[in-house]
């Protein structure tokens, strides 16, 4: 199984990044191949909108990192989107990716109506916080972020096996439990 990691965090060492990593180690040593890419060190150009990727299949824009993330998704057996929680939202480097490959996520149906491209495919969402439990929840900050992510991979075709929301990190620091729940999800998708 291929498993590709996307770090929406700016933040090596950070919240996301520890439970990351927990989830990458656990990975590989159920012998899974991991690919683990960091959002912050791409190199990718924000979309201009032009819609010409819909029809032609591919982007206009010169290439850069974002074709390369969009073979890496479509290699990957499971997603694992991991993203600090900015407004009740993903970061913008983050969306900016989203947004440049959408035409390799998704199709469209002569209607106008989306064709999911990556069906089958499982995905794993990593999101935290510093609102405090439950706030987080009540506030939409870190379900804001995991609803933004659904709503990109639902149409995309990836079926969300599981969410993992942490609040409170600002009072509260990471716990062995919290990165024993992330590693409980890698073992899980067998």
């Amino acid at each position: 199984m291929k498993i590709l990691i996307l770090n929406a965090s700016p933040r090596c060492g950070g919240n996301i990044s520890r439970m990351l990593d927990a989830m990458k180690q656990e990975a590989e040593g159920l012998g899974y191949e991991v690919m683990y890419e960091t959002v912050s060190h791409l190199a990718v150009r924000p979309c201009t909108g032009c819609m010409k990727c819909r029809t032609s299949g591919h982007c206009i824009l010169p290439s850069d990192d974002a074709q390369r993330m969009l073979s890496l998704i479509g290699a990957a057996d499971v997603l694992v989107v991991g993203s600090p929680c900015y407004w009740g939202n993903m970061p913008g480097t983050l969306k900016v990716l989203f947004d440049r490959i959408v035409y390799g996520l998704m199709g469209e149906s002569p209607h106008g109506m989306p064709l999911p491209l990556h069906k089958g495919k499982r995905a794993i969402l990593v999101t935290a916080c510093t609102t405090p439990w439950p706030f987080n929840i009540w506030f939409r900050q870190s379900r804001g972020t995991v609803r933004a992510l659904r709503e990109i991979l639902k149409w995309s075709g990836f079926r969300i096996v599981r969410s993992i929301e942490r609040g409170g990190t600002k009072t509260h620091p990471l716990t062995e439990r919290n990165l024993e729940r992330c590693r409980r999800a890698v073992r899980r998708l067998d």
